[in-house]
């Protein structure tokens, strides 16, 4: 008995010493299990993306050992409402990487906590602006900051450079090239444009032609001052959509069909499906600014969307809120941007300068100067319920009307001003 009781006591002094040999970096000082700070990261981003994102928490968290980040993945479909019902009951991530125009919703049930302390002006200053405005919620007539931008997302013209060496800067020059580069008795047939007009894709040109929602007050002049433009706005599309030399529609899968087996040469898309493109095209991917509309001399201004980091609104602790800051910082980091745009994200950072020293690619680097410039003239993706619901839906219903010719494009504009300035409450 006493024999095993001396046994006993060697095999838990060898145990001790084990583990005190398994420590951490001679360079750091030693960090207990229980001094650490662990903070959960739930996101949504694809496989190719997540595996940058863990290598970026992977160099965080060997930077910083009193704080761990740790990556948890979630369905993007899914994610904003299990966060909403996980903070409903008392857990949830201590962060979430989140699409921007999601944010109003959360606001509203009270899931985030507001950033507006959490960097100095500076360091938001360093953003793409209208990133950060896409990252802003109103709250009682006052924006607030509720996400810190790490990446953009916006439209542009994509073009195979093996057939066009100058890409057009207005409409009538697009219109002009692509139908001369259609070619419809060749089985399958050629476009010199495939045009998905999606009210995501052609609602930047509302404004290139004049129309506007809402004034600065928030006053809905849809059906008054914003007539003219919206009306115009409507038959161009309506003439692009009876156009046989172009391949302008509706239906977005006959787009996509069309580009997939290499049969349109130009079409008008979002910055997060550029690996699409140059996959069809190769290193003949062209980007640049989507064409203005030279009898306005007017520039489009398509949305800009963002993908955020935001904060759980029950994270009070003094150190998980200073480890949560340091993340965020390090993730609005150039280095850590130019991580970022190397897996083909766009990052907001405009410190980092995008010359030929920060990607070896090209191509790709020659597209993030044209989604840049293309997004400092655009408008952030609003964030607000009624704007993301109500308005959106009505929009796109006047759009489909007018379009397919259901009804004129006055009607069209005179029903959707109707729709709005019944359901949204003057400020």
């Amino acid at each position: 008995m006493h024999h095993r009781f001396w046994l006993f006591r060697l095999l838990l002094l060898w145990l001790l010493t084990q583990t005190a040999c398994a420590g951490f970096p001679s360079s750091t000082a030693p960090t207990t299990l229980s001094e650490r700070v662990v903070l959960r990261l739930w996101h949504a981003w694809p496989a190719t993306e997540a595996r940058v994102l863990q290598t970026l928490v992977d160099t965080f968290n060997q930077a910083h050992p009193e704080w761990q980040v740790v990556l948890q993945t979630r369905p993007a479909v899914s994610l904003p409402s299990d966060l909403v019902t996980a903070v409903g009951e008392g857990g949830g991530p201590h962060l979430v990487i989140i699409q921007s125009h999601t944010l109003g919703v959360l606001v509203e049930n009270g899931v985030l906590r507001s950033l507006d302390d959490m960097l100095a002006g500076s360091e938001l200053n360093s953003l793409l602006p209208t990133a950060v405005g896409a990252a802003s919620v109103s709250v009682d007539g006052r924006p607030m900051l509720f996400g810190v931008p790490i990446t953009f997302d916006t439209l542009a013209l994509y073009y195979n450079r093996a057939n066009i060496l100058q890409p057009p800067s207005s409409i009538e020059e697009l219109l002009l090239t692509a139908r001369a580069l259609t070619d419809r008795e060749r089985d399958p047939p050629v476009w010199g444009l495939a045009y998905n007009l999606a009210l995501d894709r052609t609602i930047g040109y509302l404004y290139a032609f004049g129309g506007r929602v809402f004034d600065e007050q928030g006053t809905v002049v849809l059906g008054s001052s914003g007539r003219e433009g919206a009306e115009r706005w409507l038959t161009w599309l309506s003439q692009l959509y009876r156009d046989e030399l172009l391949l302008a529609t509706l239906d977005g899968v006959l787009v996509d069909r069309a580009l997939q087996a290499r049969e349109a040469i130009m079409t008008i898309d979002w910055a997060h499906a550029q690996a699409e493109y140059r996959a069809i095209w190769n290193d003949q991917l062209g980007v640049t600014l989507l064409p203005v509309v030279s009898t306005e001399d007017r520039v489009p201004q398509p949305y800009v969307q963002a993908d955020v980091i935001a904060i759980n609104a029950r994270l009070n602790n003094p150190a998980e809120q200073a480890a949560a800051q340091a993340f965020i910082r390090f993730m609005i980091d150039v280095d850590s941007q130019r991580m970022l745009l190397m897996a083909g994200r766009q990052p907001t950072q405009l410190a980092l300068s995008l010359n030929d020293t920060d990607l070896a690619d090209s191509v790709q680097l020659a597209a993030a100067r044209a989604f840049r410039l293309q997004a400092q003239r655009g408008l952030p993706m609003p964030t607000d319920r009624i704007t993301n619901e109500l308005v959106w839906n009505t929009l796109a219903d006047m759009q489909l009307s007018a379009v397919r010719g259901l009804i004129t494009p006055e009607q069209a504009v005179t029903l959707a001003d109707e729709i709005l300035r019944s359901r949204i409450t003057p400020p």
